[in-house]
C-alpha cells in the first residue's frame, strides 16, 4: 500500500500582502495553523518554509527549498527529496478553507501509476496546489527548477496528470485563498 504524506505550502515571499500569509490570524487562530490541521492523520507531515520566524506546527517537520526564490514547485520538490513516501497531498498554507476530508479525498485518488493529481475548480481549471505529487515527478521538477521555468501549469504538462473535480460533498470555497489586504478583509465580512 502507498505511503502518502501531507505538505504544507508555507514558503512564499507574500509580497501581494505586505506581511506573511501563514501568520495572519482569523478566528483565533493564523492561516498557518488552521490549514494545518487538514494533515491530521497522516503518518507524515511536512512544513515548506523559508523564514525562521514562521513557527513549526506540532507534528510537522521544517523542510527548506533547495532553490530558493523559486516559488511552490520549488517547495514541492524539496519535500518529495526529503520525503519517504510516496506522494504527498499539497496545500498552500492560505487556503482557509482548505480541510481534512479535502486531503483525504486527494489521499485516496492517488494511483501509483501517475506523476501528479491536481483538483478542477467549479469553471475547470487546474489547481494545482490542491492536488498531490509523486516521488516520481521529481526529474520534471528538478529539470523545470534548474532551467528557471518556474510556471507550474506548463510543469504539468510534462508530467502524467490526472485531473479530478471537486466532489459534491465539499464546498467550493476550498480554492478561496487570501493574496491581498482586500481578500482578507472580503473573507472577514463573509
Amino acid at each position: 500500500m502507498a505511503r502518502i504524506g501531507f505538505l504544507l505550502l508555507s514558503g512564499g515571499r507574500s509580497k501581494r500582502m505586505g506581511s506573511h500569509k501563514a501568520l495572519l490570524e482569523i478566528d483565533g487562530r493564523t492561516l498557518l495553523e488552521t490549514v494545518a490541521l487538514a494533515g491530521d492523520g497522516f503518518e507524515e507531515r511536512i512544513l515548506s518554509v523559508n523564514d525562521p520566524a514562521i513557527p513549526t506546527p506540532k507534528g510537522y517537520v521544517r523542510c527548506e527549498d533547495i532553490y530558493p526564490g523559486c516559488g511552490p514547485m520549488a517547495g514541492i520538490h524539496a519535500a518529495l527529496a526529503m520525503t519517504d513516501c510516496d506522494a504527498l497531498v499539497v496545500a498552500p498554507c492560505d487556503a482557509p478553507h482548505y480541510c481534512k476530508e479535502l486531503a483525504q479525498f486527494l489521499a485516496d485518488q492517488y494511483e501509483p501509476e501517475l506523476d501528479a493529481l491536481v483538483l478542477l475548480d467549479g469553471e475547470g481549471r487546474a489547481q494545482p496546489l490542491s492536488g498531490v505529487y509523486s516521488r516520481s515527478c521529481l526529474p520534471v521538477l528538478e529539470a523545470h527548477l534548474k532551467n528557471d521555468k518556474l510556471k507550474i501549469m506548463r510543469m504539468l504538462e510534462d508530467m502524467r496528470l490526472k485531473k479530478i473535480a471537486l466532489p459534491d460533498y465539499l464546498n467550493g470555497r476550498v480554492f478561496d485563498n487570501l493574496n491581498t489586504p482586500d481578500d482578507l478583509q472580503a473573507y472577514k465580512h463573509k
